[in-house]
């Protein structure tokens, strides 16, 4: 697959990471149809950095089960 141009500037990183680390990350990439490794790498981070924000503000990630029940997630 060709490469897209793009209109910002990039630069290359290169990561190493076990086998385990590297199928998450491809099954992640199927399972939520994204363009490429580096695309599910950019949407980790984003929700990383805003978790990390919410976190600093002294806000509480709450989850919501089928059933009601809610479970405060520690970050």
């Amino acid at each position: 697959m060709p490469r897209i141009a793009k209109n910002h500037p990039t630069s290359r990183l290169n990561l190493e990471m076990g086998e385990s680390a590297r199928q998450k990350l491809m099954t992640l990439r199927d399972q939520t149809q994204a363009n490429s490794l580096t695309e599910v790498v950019q949407r980790a981070l984003a929700v990383y950095e805003f978790l990390h924000a919410e976190k600093q503000k002294g806000n509480q990630l709450i989850v919501k089960g089928e059933g009601g029940e809610k479970e405060v997630v520690l970050l």
